[in-house]
């Protein structure tokens, strides 16, 4: 009897080491939630700040022939602040008429690190963001401006923030030098969201850092501004984590987006209707 028991008690320890093992082996990982929506568990490892981590910056342009450039530059002084190296600059011409892609092109001759990817036809910002999002080798993936709009100081503060949660959203402190509209629009937009899907996010657009490979497994519908509200919602409702930091902004940027433009108003009010039949009112009550 004696021996049939200690028996018992070996197999049981083999099975309880075994079982540890195969924790320990995904401890790092996350579910990915598919496109589709079902749900796959992926051993993709949390990045930490005692790893060497990896960032992709995509930048969205649409005649940038002067401010492409600056913001390569913006992001070469950010990484050296932030003391990091391992980066790539994802440069998106989405269908420029003046020379914007000459200027991609010739930033790329001179440094491995920037990647141009030219859209034969115009994909919207959101659009162009997707592209250059899925083209992205990196660990963290993060929408710049093509307008030099983020000072050095702001992008590496941001980047700074990376492995304290699955999505790092930066709240502008300086939203004083954005137009009056802009700024209600954005302030009403946010409540709303907040409000709709139960959440308290600071800012909906922006540089936001993300995992790349949470955001590349998720289904973005829309090519316009839009498309960070509609990847934070979707991210968030299936369980990623978030935090906020505080950056500035350059004054140069106030009076030049056209995110308060009809066209795009109405892809957002598109987009919250989207997600309510997706995620649901609450992110429990689904319309349609």
């Amino acid at each position: 009897m004696g021996r049939f028991m200690g028996a018992i008690r070996e197999k049981m320890d083999l099975c309880s080491a075994a079982a540890l093992s195969a924790a320990g082996a995904c401890a790092n990982t996350d579910p990915i939630d598919t496109p589709s929506g079902s749900q796959r568990l992926d051993c993709v490892e949390r990045s930490t700040m005692t790893d060497q981590v990896s960032f992709s910056f995509v930048v969205p342009c649409f005649n940038e022939e002067d401010n492409v450039v600056p913001t390569v530059e913006s992001v070469r002084q950010a990484m050296a602040m932030a003391n990091q190296d391992a980066y790539e600059v994802m440069l998106v011409d989405d269908c420029s008429t003046d020379r914007t892609l000459e200027h991609m092109q010739a930033l790329a001759q001179t440094d491995p690190r920037i990647r141009v990817l030219h859209n034969p036809v115009n994909l919207g910002f959101g659009g162009s963001y997707k592209r250059g999002m899925h083209a992205a080798k990196a660990d963290y993936v993060m929408m710049l401006p093509g307008d030099d709009g983020f000072p050095p100081d702001s992008i590496a503060e941001i980047i700074r923030h990376a492995g304290e949660a699955d999505i790092i959203i930066p709240i502008v402190t300086n939203s004083a030098v954005r137009t009056w509209s802009r700024t209600i629009i954005s302030k009403s937009f946010t409540a709303l969201l907040n409000w709709m899907f139960w959440l308290d996010v600071g800012y909906y657009n922006g540089a936001v850092l993300q995992r790349t490979a949470l955001v590349q497994s998720i289904e973005i519908k829309t090519d316009s501004f839009a498309y960070q509200a509609e990847a934070l919602v979707k991210l968030i409702s299936k369980g990623a984590t978030y935090t906020h930091c505080h950056v500035r902004i350059k004054e140069h940027e106030a009076g030049r987006s056209s995110a308060t433009s009809l066209k795009n108003q109405m892809a957002v009010l598109k987009t919250i209707f989207q997600l309510l039949m997706t995620v649901g009112i609450f992110r429990r009550f689904r319309i349609g």
